[in-house]
């Protein structure tokens, strides 16, 4: 299922990743243009806390974003996290004109609340 960086070959080659520090965040984009709410993106990033989510927000053109929930943990455990979640949702997945890093992992914000409560506080 897997387009990004990481996979399970990722993880098997790159031994010295697993344990890296990472989050698991869950944004909702908001249209620059419009300032509607259009969508929520389940996603990962490296590093510790909601700064490193703003950093990877960078690449969402034409969205801002605002921050609904971050889970810390082992890289290669929130990349299984975001996997799963990926899945779970995948059938209200999100589809829009614009492209970026990370399109399709948007979910429809009507699903917001829920996806909420479907992540884990931990990993």
């Amino acid at each position: 299922m897997s387009k990004g960086v990481y996979n399970d070959k990722y993880f098997i080659n790159h031994l010295d990743e697993c344990d890296k520090d990472a989050i698991l965040y869950i944004v909702v984009l908001v249209n620059q243009s419009t300032n509607i709410r259009e969508c929520v993106k389940i996603g990962i990033a490296k590093g510790r806390n909601w700064k490193d989510a703003i950093k990877r927000a960078g690449g969402f053109k034409g969205y801002d974003i605002r921050i609904q929930k971050i889970v810390s943990g082992r890289l290669e455990d929130i990349y299984y996290l975001e996997q799963y979640l990926h899945e779970l949702w995948s059938e209200y997945r999100y589809y829009d004109t614009l492209k970026f890093g990370g399109h399709t992992e948007c979910f429809k914000i009507e699903k917001l609340k829920e996806i909420l409560t479907s992540v884990p506080d931990s990993c």
